[in-house]
């Protein structure tokens, strides 16, 4: 009897798709072609120089409505045609062609809400919504380049992957973007707008994020520091020694990167004065302080080291990770000045996927590594 009320509830659904996406067609029409951005009266193009040779694009687009899924593709339409180049339709971790773009295929299924004035875009995938590293690095960054252009006081709406997570939240106030303009992208999936403003990637250069991932240009780490470091609170006192506990990771792959003797190296560390930090449980200013006070740092690979940006000059840094890994951590410390070391394992369990595995670590090692 289930599985066959699970076949009605599926034919049933799908046909409830297919006369939704006829009605949005009528509503909205069918999206028939793409849109070179240099060459369009309603797109204006501009170029923003960065060191090392980076350069950025930041498209401002009359008459212009946003579709996205929230996930993997964002349409920016003008003319019922994709602005490309400012539109993406990520695939297997890269930016596939523009006409691959969702909306080719289903339209743009969801209501058309209407916003005045500048609404700026700071989308860039599934990532976005709820990871602090991509949150980080692949969101906020964007507004470093938009300032390069534009007051961000003369922005009307800020359109977001999401901001449901503490520290988007106060990510967000510590930037004083105001709440009234701040818009989620998952109840806004298809906007209009008198204008629409949005900027490449902050650090897919290449279209590689596989490999642009692991260099972040240094411009991010600047621009971090600049904004958040101001809001040190130096009348508490913070631990110099740090194990970032991962026991709050709540992804649904959380369960795929673990320590097997994690007990066994907790132990060890809190005998060598080392506090067990679960980051969740702080405030966004207070991981900056955290990390800014601390001497030595001490965890399992884990965006909790996103953090990393934040720590004074020569801080020690031991990362525990998977041989299988890559290294982001690892650059993005040698660029803030930092002192790093590493424990990389080849992985007893790994899914077939280079970021996750089991990992026993040696405690030799990293009673070693303190004696250095």
């Amino acid at each position: 009897m289930n599985i066959l009320n699970n076949t009605i509830k599926k034919k049933l659904q799908s046909v409830f798709k297919y006369f939704g996406y006829k009605l949005f067609l009528l509503l909205y029409g069918k999206i028939d072609g793409i849109i070179d951005s240099k060459n369009h009266r309603d797109i204006q193009l501009k170029k923003i120089s960065l060191p090392n040779d980076l350069i950025y694009r930041v498209f401002t687009m009359k008459n212009c409505r946003i579709y996205t899924d929230t996930v993997t593709d964002t349409a920016f339409i003008v003319d019922q045609k994709i602005v490309d180049g400012a539109s993406f339709q990520h695939r297997k971790f890269k930016n596939v062609n523009t006409n691959q773009n969702i909306v080719f295929q289903k339209g743009t299924p969801r209501y058309l809400k209407k916003k005045r004035g500048k609404i700026f875009s700071l989308l860039t995938g599934g990532a976005g919504n709820n990871n602090y590293f991509h949150w980080m690095y692949d969101v906020l960054p964007r507004l470093g380049l938009l300032e390069k252009e534009y007051n961000l006081e003369d922005i009307d709406h800020f359109l977001l992957p999401d901001f449901t997570k503490k520290f988007q939240k106060e990510t967000l106030d510590l930037l004083n973007i105001p709440k009234s303009k701040r818009l989620s992208s998952i109840e806004n999936r298809h906007t209009l707008g008198d204008t629409i403003i949005t900027v490449d990637h902050p650090y897919v250069v290449t279209n590689d994020p596989s490999n642009n991932i692991q260099n972040i240009p240094i411009w991010i780490i600047k621009w971090l520091k600049t904004k958040f470091l101001n809001n040190l609170n130096s009348s508490k006192e913070y631990s110099k020694k740090i194990y970032i506990d991962r026991k709050d990771a709540v992804s649904g792959t959380a369960h795929l990167r673990k320590i097997t003797n994690e007990n066994e190296v907790k132990s060890y560390l809190v005998s060598q004065g080392y506090q067990l930090i679960t980051l969740s449980d702080l405030h966004f200013f207070e991981q900056v302080n955290l990390f800014n006070n601390a001497e030595s740092i001490v965890g399992l690979h884990g965006a909790g080291f996103a953090n990393v940006t934040f720590c004074k000059s020569n801080t020690r840094i031991l990362e525990f990770k998977p041989n299988t890994e890559g290294n982001m951590y690892k650059n993005l410390s040698i660029n803030n000045g930092l002192n790093y070391s590493n424990i990389s394992i080849k992985p007893e369990k790994n899914n077939n996927n280079d970021q996750y595995g089991h990992i026993k670590i040696p405690v030799q090692l990293i009673e070693d590594w303190i004696k250095q």
